[in-house]
């Protein structure tokens, strides 16, 4: 692996910093376990598309793996320790206002989506992937849900404040698309229930997070505040073909 310093990671993403933390390793920890399952259902390494891989953390992991991977962001200085981390990658600057993804269809065997709300919320986002992804190809995906108590507070005091928000999705509406669009979920797991802030060092995030996994919380995924899934494409639903057969 190539070696990237403390500041020069701290320069560019601030995400490997806070993944440090007690809370942020609790939900990188999660991310990782949807990553390596979906490595694990493919039969062998292939093309794979990071989007908003920051400074390469994931990217990383697909490549040690034998994966063959495109990273896309929005940060040049990211992007520039993503090429150190990840050599062999093709590594793409990419524009707030671009709608499609830079791969050809059906070119794609894995596609991560980790934690980049503007993009998971746009409109253009489940057809771009129904089309680079490959018959059987995989998306892992983060869905910031807004119909939870994490959400709707976060929405409430976003438009009190007239600031940004990233809850702008209920997760039932969006796994209804994904699944118009030829998907069907494989795995999917709801977290972040408890109120901490992603660089919370707070003594209380252990125990916050076994009550999480013993009361189930992570099962009830419509009403979790994030829920990552992993989602497999198939052939879409045929009207004329379930017409017929009524």
């Amino acid at each position: 692996m190539t070696y990237v310093s403390p500041d020069e990671s701290d320069a560019a993403n601030e995400w490997d910093r806070v993944a440090t933390s007690r809370w942020g390793a609790y939900v990188s920890n999660i991310e990782r376990r949807a990553i390596l399952y979906a490595l694990d259902k493919l039969p062998r390494p292939g093309n794979g598309l990071d989007l908003g891989c920051g400074a390469g953390r994931w990217s990383r992991v697909l490549a040690d793996r034998g994966w063959q991977m495109v990273c896309t962001d929005v940060s040049a200085e990211a992007l520039s320790i993503c090429r150190r981390r990840v050599p062999d990658a093709t590594c793409i600057l990419r524009g707030p206002e671009e709608r499609t993804l830079p791969s050809p269809s059906g070119s794609v065997g894995l596609l991560l989506c980790i934690e980049v709300p503007p993009v998971m919320d746009s409109d253009w986002f489940v057809p771009e992937s129904a089309r680079v992804l490959q018959r059987g190809g995989l998306l892992v995906a983060v869905c910031w849900n807004l119909l939870s108590g994490r959400g709707l507070f976060c929405r409430a005091r976003a438009a009190l404040r007239h600031d940004g928000d990233y809850y702008r999705t209920a997760y039932l509406t969006w796994r209804r698309s994904v699944k118009r669009s030829g998907f069907r979920v494989l795995r999917e797991e709801g977290f972040c229930w408890f109120p901490y802030r992603r660089n919370s060092n707070s003594a209380f995030v252990r125990l916050a997070t076994t009550l999480e996994r013993r009361l189930g919380l992570r099962k009830l995924t419509p009403l979790s505040p994030w829920v990552v899934a992993v989602l497999q494409k198939h052939d879409p639903p045929n009207p004329l073909r379930h017409a017929a057969s009524a």
